[in-house]
């Protein structure tokens, strides 16, 4: 009954560190991007005309003020601006993290007692961001990859004479989803009047993709300092090429790697099952016994452990 009140405790200071440890590394990467803004405005200073262009387009800059409705579904990772990252409704994903979540902490009641049902809010929150993250890293790699085949019909449009905004027009209507998506929110922004600086930054704040911030810095310059546009465009054109390029090269090299991750991941299962077949009453223990429900539940946690550590490597080793 004492341990009960020292695990709480515990829990406690980690949750606390936890907190001061993302605080300070927010504020470090606040500092480091005011120091970039700072080096760049002081590079571009010299080559910028008596017209103020906006050039904290390259940042990713947080959008108007947010109502609370906003952000609390950003806890969970929920975009209530952007719904149709996720092929399903919100609530769909969210409720089955908790049901997920519920499970895992009757599991985990085995292990640590009572204190387990303190893990359902952060598996829930946890369970969430990561499925809506997974859908808004699927939707950026689609934006990426369908992004230069869009640059170069604008390219194509200004050279025989048409205009930007036409050619948005005709990006809205030809270019699949979800290009298609961003530019017919563009178009509309401008149908209604709004100057095309202002809603070409709205959009790249929406499109949340660097690539898109450097078209909106193009088109800006081009539309308050002038220039070629079309070469300008051709050029990021052939840059987001290379870059999807050396990306999918990037990850046929890894796929040793993953192909690791799932030999690793299947074989404890394969093998477990080959041991139930021959030899049943040595398997049962792990189902029958209740320290045998303890070592299961214990090499589950430690396989998706293991599987997680073993993606987040392959992951980092890519970005």
């Amino acid at each position: 009954m004492i341990a009960q009140p020292i695990v709480l405790i515990c829990a406690g200071l980690l949750i606390l560190i936890g907190f001061g440890f993302s605080g300070l590394l927010v504020s470090r990467a606040q500092v480091l991007e005011k120091r970039l803004l700072q080096r760049r405005d002081t590079v571009l200073q010299k080559h910028m005309r008596a017209q103020t262009i906006d050039i904290r387009l390259f940042a990713k800059q947080a959008g108007p003020e947010t109502s609370f409705k906003v952000r609390a579904a950003s806890v969970f990772g929920i975009d209530l601006e952007r719904p149709e990252i996720a092929p399903v409704p919100w609530w769909v994903i969210v409720g089955g993290a908790a049901v997920l979540s519920q499970i895992a902490s009757s599991a985990a009641m085995m292990l640590v007692g009572p204190i387990a049902w303190l893990g359902v809010p952060a598996g829930c929150v946890i369970g969430s961001r990561v499925v809506f993250g997974q859908f808004r890293s699927k939707r950026r790699e689609k934006l990426m990859v369908q992004f230069p085949d869009a640059l170069m019909m604008i390219v194509r449009s200004v050279r025989v004479g048409v205009p930007v905004t036409e050619a948005i027009h005709i990006i809205a209507r030809e270019q699949p989803s979800p290009t298609s998506l961003e530019f017919a929110l563009l178009a509309s922004q401008l149908s209604i009047g709004e100057p095309l600086d202002k809603a070409i930054l709205q959009m790249a704040r929406h499109a949340d993709l660097a690539e898109y911030r450097f078209f909106a810095t193009a088109l800006t310059l081009q539309s308050k300092a002038g220039g070629a546009l079309s070469s300008t465009l051709e050029n990021l054109a052939d840059m987001i090429r290379r870059r999807v390029a050396v990306k999918e090269r990037g990850h046929a090299l890894a796929s040793e790697a993953r192909t690791s991750i799932y030999v690793l991941s299947g074989l404890p299962i394969v093998i477990g099952s080959a041991m139930g077949f021959l030899n049943p009453e040595y398997m049962a223990l792990l189902f029958t016994d209740a320290f045998g429900n303890k070592l299961l539940i214990a090499a589950i946690v430690c396989l998706f452990c293991g599987i997680g550590a073993m993606k987040m490597i392959v992951k980092k080793s890519l970005s």
